[in-house]
């Protein structure tokens, strides 16, 4: 079961450049739902699905979507919000899954004049194919802080687990992102909006036998360009893992990512 995990994980499995992006609820828009709240939604097809370093789809191709609602608390600088998001995965035989269904809820706050965010949410990770012996299923609840510098944003976030993918335990995921506009884009080409985003994550985890692979770090870099309503995203993403601690595989290495996305 060591590597038939992270064998799992790696051959087959939540936002940061080529990751699940439902860890992050979409920014409210001009009001779309019931009580004054916000449905948006989101369509990406990537070259493959990578959640924090590691490859879901055996680094095949991925087509993901889903819808958030975010509704306001009155005049208070508060908000709810609730949401799925999905993809397919490419797991290995012994979990026999083809498709991750993200569960998100949480409460978002944002202050002087929207530039600092506190956002404190729930992540619930389901594999309806999967069997109850293979302990896929995982739930996590998170803090993420941002501030919007205009000429660059930040992010810091952290995510705990009671009992990780696998059965492994207690697991802390750490994670700092840093977009930069490249407003000179939009002066060249009308309509056209380019960023550059970098991320760095770690993630550690009770029992690292179960999971398959010791702690390890994530990386994303690269840059998401605007236009003709969609966006573009060319990034290179890996992890510190070796490939003798990715169950044999290319899954953990250094690699380019590439993304098409519509929000809506």
């Amino acid at each position: 079961m060591k590597v038939g995990i992270l064998a799992s994980l790696v051959a087959g499995a939540t936002m940061i450049g080529g990751v699940a992006t439902a860890q992050t609820a979409p920014t409210a828009k001009t009001p779309t739902g019931p009580f004054g709240g916000d449905i948006t939604g989101i369509v990406t097809l990537a070259n493959e699905y990578s959640f924090r370093g590691i490859s879901q789809t055996q680094r095949d191709p991925a087509l993901q979507g889903g819808l958030t609602y975010e509704v306001p608390l009155g005049k208070l600088p508060l908000s709810l919000y609730a949401g799925f998001w999905g993809s397919n995965v490419n797991f290995a035989t012994d979990i026999n899954e083809s498709l991750e269904l993200d569960l998100v809820a949480g409460v978002r706050s944002k202050l002087f004049n929207d530039k600092f965010t506190v956002d404190f949410g729930y992540i619930g990770y389901l594999y309806p194919g999967s069997t109850p012996a293979a302990s896929a299923n995982f739930h996590e609840i998170g803090l993420v802080l941002g501030y919007d510098f205009d000429f660059a944003a930040v992010t810091a976030g952290v995510r705990w687990s009671p009992n990780y993918f696998g059965g492994s335990g207690n697991a802390w995921y750490k994670v700092a992102t840093l977009t930069v506009p490249l407003p000179f884009v939009g002066k060249i080409a009308k309509d056209v909006s380019a960023k550059l985003v970098g991320s760095v994550g770690h993630q550690s985890i009770e029992r690292n036998a179960a999971f398959g692979s010791p702690d390890y770090l994530d990386f994303a870099a690269g840059i998401t360009v605007t236009a003709f309503t969609l966006d573009f995203t060319a990034q290179v993403i890996g992890t510190s893992l070796a490939d003798v601690d990715c169950a044999g595989t290319r899954f953990c290495a250094v690699r380019p990512y590439f993304s098409i996305g519509k929000s809506f």
